[in-house]
This record gives C-alpha cells, sequence and structure tokens, in this order.
C-alpha cells in the first residue's frame, strides 16, 4: 500500500475511532469537508504538510499515534498468526468477544 493511501485511510480510521464526522474534523481543522473527503477516498495524496498538521492535529493525536498505521499492521498480522497456533480458538475468540464488550460498553 503506498504512503498516500495509508495515511487516507489512517484519516479515516481516527475519524471513525473518534466518531467525529467529516464534516466536524473539517471544521475542527480549518478545512472544506470536500477536501477533507478527497483525502480520505484517496483521491489526494499530494497532501500538503500543514494540511495534514492541521488533521492530526484535529484528531487531537500525536504524530507517533499518528504515524503508527504500519505498526498496527504489523501486530493485527502477529495476532492472527498466533491465534492460529492455538489449540482451542474457540476460547480465545470468547475472550476477545468478551474484551469487546467490555470496552464497546465502557464507550456507551
Amino acid at each position: 500500500m503506498s504512503l498516500g493511501k495509508s495515511i487516507s485511510n489512517r484519516i479515516y480510521e481516527l475519524r471513525l475511532s473518534k466518531h467525529l464526522t467529516q464534516e466536524t474534523l473539517a471544521e475542527k481543522a480549518g478545512m472544506d469537508v470536500n477536501a477533507l473527503g478527497r483525502i480520505e477516498r484517496g483521491q489526494n495524496y499530494n497532501i500538503k504538510v500543514e494540511t495534514l498538521d492541521k488533521i492530526i492535529n484535529a484528531l487531537e493525536v500525536d504524530y507517533n499515534s499518528f504515524f503508527s498505521f504500519q505498526d498496527q499492521e504489523n501486530n493485527y498480522s502477529k495476532i492472527i498468526s498466533k491465534l492460529s497456533l492455538v489449540n482451542d480458538q474457540e476460547k480465545i475468540l470468547d475472550v476477545f468477544d468478551k474484551i469487546l464488550d467490555i470496552e464497546l460498553d465502557k464507550n456507551n
């Protein structure tokens, strides 16, 4: 995946995780909502550093967190690989399900 596509995906992913609409994020970043939409859809990979800085600040994340998408993909792969080695995957999936329920309850 190209860096531009990874950045587009990361903006989209973080916006959703923070329960922000495109309109809200664009307003917080001081930019046009259509421009943000084009960035998220990957129609504008030539994003200016200043624009990216505004978006990162509006998402209220630091640069390390924003650019950790490479590490996250590797972490997902590691977890999936480990899960495939477990004999009783149903028990592990049940534990994951309970953890997710707890996390979702915290957010509501």
